[in-house]
């Protein structure tokens, strides 16, 4: 007789939980990873905004009063932030723009 063994329940078991242990120690790292790209992406996004501002303040003598001004001229799109924040022109010539989001600055 040639006898075919299985997976028992008790190793099914312990197969399941050590997969749910490397997901549960995984998941936190990943986000937080997701987290610090899309801050990143912020902070190069509103270096953008003030090298535009600058730039059109230079031109015209005044600063922009909102983003859209900058586009198209220098900016080829209204940048968007990847975490769903929203973007606003410093309040004068030198303060930067920032973001919405806690913790997105350059």
């Amino acid at each position: 007789m040639s006898g075919t063994r299985g997976l028992t329940v008790v190793e099914l078991t312990i197969v399941v939980a050590l997969a749910l242990l490397i997901a549960a120690i995984s998941v936190p790292s990943v986000r937080q990873n997701l987290q610090k790209k899309r801050a990143a992406r912020c902070a190069l996004q509103l270096e953008a905004l003030r090298v535009a501002s600058r730039n059109f303040a230079a031109e015209t003598g005044a600063p922009p009063r909102t983003p859209a001004e900058l586009v198209p001229a220098y900016l080829p799109a209204l940048p968007v932030c990847p975490s769903g924040g929203a973007y606003a022109l410093g309040d004068g010539a030198d303060a930067p723009p920032t973001c919405s989001i806690p913790g997105h600055h350059f």
